[in-house]
């Protein structure tokens, strides 16, 4: 595979994983539908650190020693249900006892600092970043590839994540999009809250499955 055609198909296998609804992407909308664009936006650069590090973790070979020490998925993999069964429980608990100023899953004092760190933690902790960056997106690497060409790669999925994370805290903080929040902002609690819960269950059932 040239190398132009790799890094074509690496943009575009990150567009898709930004398009395909996960963590990261509930992440961001939260953030930005409760707290307004700059929580979004913080979040969103919090994941993309998190991308970041993912990357230069797949070009440094990451994905062998998951396939050395297989327990290690095992263990991100509930780290991260367990992070977003968290998220889940504290979006249905706000929703319980929520008014217009209530935040989906933090207190309303939350700061930048906060958000983006909530971001960082939900990226290194997602299972699907993980396998991701460890083997889909290593995948398409040329073996041949040099030292220049991996760090071209570092930057274009760091550079991809600021991006496509921004274009969904600036669509979810608008104010049509936080108009209708508020208008339905509890039954939209109880139901981001669910599928939070909800993904992180399922994570953690097929982990404790693969272990068995």
């Amino acid at each position: 595979m040239g190398f132009v055609l790799s890094l074509g198909t690496i943009i575009l296998v990150n567009v898709a994983a930004w398009i395909t609804p996960g963590p990261n992407m509930l992440a961001v909308m939260t953030a930005s539908l409760t707290l307004g664009r700059k929580h979004g936006l913080a979040t969103g650069f919090g994941l993309a650190c998190g991308a970041l590090i993912w990357s230069i973790f797949a070009v440094l070979g990451v994905a062998i020693l998951f396939d050395l020490f297989p327990r290690a998925v095992i263990a991100l993999k509930l780290a991260g249900a367990a992070y977003l069964i968290w998220l889940g429980f504290k979006s249905i608990n706000a929703a319980r006892k929520q008014n217009d100023a209530m935040s989906l899953t933090e207190a309303p004092d939350r700061t930048i600092k906060q958000s983006f760190t909530s971001g960082f933690v939900v990226s290194m902790t997602n299972p699907k970043a993980a396998l991701f960056f460890g083997s889909v997106m290593t995948a398409f690497i040329p073996t041949t590839a040099s030292n220049w060409f991996l760090a071209l790669v570092v930057f274009i999925c760091g550079l991809l994540a600021v991006v496509l994370h921004s274009i969904t805290a600036t669509v979810f903080s608008t104010k049509i999009a936080m108009r209708v929040f508020h208008r339905f902002q509890t039954a939209i609690s109880y139901t981001f809250g669910a599928i939070f819960v909800g993904l992180g269950g399922s994570i953690a059932y097929a982990a404790l499955r693969r272990t068995q």
